[in-house]
């Protein structure tokens, strides 16, 4: 299972693929992964 994310309107879910539209506010393209605390501590060092 893959952890999502709405870039939208940020709503957090489970799926086993990404999907083409987030299912609480139907905008399409929004959905990818959802960052972990790793991720955001990675771009906060490369951005330094």
């Amino acid at each position: 299972m893959l952890d999502l994310e709405c870039r939208s309107c940020g709503y957090k879910f489970r799926n086993k693929k990404i999907v083409p539209r987030c299912p609480y506010c139907s905008k399409e393209g929004a959905v990818g992964m959802r960052k972990m605390a790793q991720d955001i501590l990675n771009e906060t060092f490369e951005a330094a």
